[in-house]
């Protein structure tokens, strides 16, 4: 089961899917010494992030916009692992379906790129 929720539990997404493997980008310096040799210089720990494609209701997108714009940490539920997540960025959305003007029919998709905090206990 792959979904992001809430910390309190509410499902903001129908389909999460086409998520990448886990992607590290660390601080990297690197310093050429007098002698012509190379230094490398990682600075602090690795940021991790994770992309996919997410497919939410009207209503869950609309939801979901607020608590990006908010800063509010969301629940990435993939597989069998759980993490507490950022969204690094806004979702541009594309409609899918029209469902005749119900908001919990009516689907939405977009691109999401994920900042994983840190994974926490199912």
């Amino acid at each position: 089961m792959i979904r992001l929720e809430t910390s309190t539990g509410e499902i903001l997404s129908r389909i999460l899917k086409e998520i990448s493997p886990i992607e590290y980008s660390s601080n990297r310096q690197v310093n050429r010494l007098l002698d012509g040799s190379y230094h490398v210089q990682i600075v602090g720990s690795a940021l991790k992030s994770m992309e996919g494609t997410i497919v939410s209701t009207f209503n869950q997108a609309e939801k979901l916009n607020s608590l990006i714009d908010l800063g509010t940490p969301l629940v990435l539920i993939f597989l069998d692992k759980k993490y507490l997540v950022y969204a690094d960025d806004k979702i541009v959305w594309k409609r899918i379906n029209f469902a005749h003007g119900n908001k919990d029919k009516s689907l939405f998709e977009g691109k999401l790129r994920m900042i994983l905090k840190e994974e926490v206990a199912l």
